[in-house]
């Protein structure tokens, strides 16, 4: 069967779908409709010219411009009658959009919302989601949610064809993602390579924007080492995303570059080896369908301290494995940001409980259960 999966840019496809795709290839012919873009920019998963996979570039925006989304509209209806695929399976709203706006008889349509826009928005962003995406459900032949919030609300109006995923969102690879890997010796000489042999490791990864609560992490951090000298230090493992701003002020950007205790790591393949030498994971996210960054920290058995948004919570229990924190203001977020912080650090009998009760649930973490999840979806489809 030839299937054709389309999402925003080859970097989302490498992180996310890769495993999936793959695992497709072996009975089908598959097909990616992606931009060329790295916005999480890792060396590829796989060698991907082994295997059935057939590449197509389109610059999906992920802006507003609807010039730019009826051209990239347009580009994927070609490819669509080039193919002639039997199922078409997009991801994002912002992969959605584009691949429904020009919609072919004929063919099945899926999409996954890795987080629905209306649901994340105020004002006018608010309601542009609002129209983009309900046009999107009206076009699609199944609505896929991952977290519980997004699909009680979609749930409500077009309860036939939503479905809400069972596996942890696309999960991660708890084999790669396994505290057990890294020695004692191989997490010191690592603090050793980086000079932070006594420091309480604080580790945010992903993006450098505010939704994501770039700001929040930074903040918090220089008020925890005003208030605590010498005593923490704040990896950042990713990078800054050209379209949307980090909000932090421009003495605090250039803080950032300077501040010895802020090292930036950037985008890499390794994540699982700095997070075996980190104590508390900060992402303070106020945007999320359900956060793979979390669930590898979980899975690495780590503390985690984020917000009570729809996605986070989704993972994160309040005081069994990490700290939800209800947002308020700024101010507030921050100053309860550091309470716990300050409070992990402080009491490592409660990281360690944190640190067991992961190890509980490790297994839910794991990609495999998303992808024998998407095989299934397909395989009932295909009989």
């Amino acid at each position: 069967m030839k299937i054709l999966i389309i999402i925003t840019d080859y970097g989302s496809f490498n992180n996310f779908l890769a495993e999936l795709a793959v695992s497709l290839s072996t009975e089908n012919e598959v097909h990616i409709i992606c931009s060329s873009s790295n916005v999480i920019n890792i060396i590829d998963k796989f060698d991907y010219k082994k295997y059935n996979l057939n590449f197509h570039n389109v610059e999906i925006p992920r802006s507003t411009s609807i010039i730019k989304l009826i051209k990239s509209a347009l580009s994927i209806r070609q490819i669509v009658n080039k193919v002639q695929p039997k199922l078409i399976y997009a991801h994002f709203t912002t992969g959605i959009f584009p691949t429904v706006f020009f919609k072919k008889r004929g063919i099945e349509y899926w999409g996954t919302f890795h987080g629905l826009g209306m649901n994340a928005s105020n004002g006018i962003r608010k309601i542009m989601f609002s129209v983009v995406e309900v046009f999107c459900f009206f076009r699609l032949d199944k609505i896929f949610l991952i977290n519980n919030e997004d699909y009680r609300f979609v749930s409500k109006l077009f309860n036939r064809k939503t479905f809400k995923y069972n596996s942890c969102g696309v999960g991660c690879d708890i084999n790669k993602f396994d505290p057990n890997k890294f020695t004692k010796t191989d997490q010191l000489k690592l603090k050793q390579n980086l000079r932070i042999e006594d420091k309480f490791v604080i580790t945010y990864t992903g993006r450098f924007v505010e939704f994501k609560g770039f700001d929040l992490v930074y903040y918090s951090f220089v008020k925890l080492q005003e208030k605590f000298p010498g005593k923490f230090v704040l990896l950042l493992i990713g990078g800054r995303d050209p379209i949307h701003s980090t909000g932090l002020k421009d003495t605090n950007e250039i803080d950032l570059l300077r501040n010895e205790n802020i090292i930036n790591i950037g985008y890499t393949s390794e994540v699982d080896k700095y997070l075996s030498i980190t104590d508390v994971f900060l992402f303070p996210s106020k945007k999320e369908g359900l956060p793979v960054c979390i669930v590898e920290a979980l899975a690495m058995r780590i503390p985690v301290v984020t917000l009570d948004e729809r996605g986070n919570s989704d993972v994160v229990k309040d005081n069994y494995n990490g700290y939800l924190i209800k947002s308020i203001s700024k101010e507030k977020d921050i100053n309860e940001i550091v309470e716990k912080i300050e409070f992990l650090s402080l009491q490592p009998e409660t990281r360690k409980r944190f640190f067991s009760n992961s190890l509980l649930d490790r297994e839910i973490y794991s990609r495999s259960f998303f992808v024998q999840e998407q095989l299934k979806l397909v395989n009932d489809f295909k009989n």
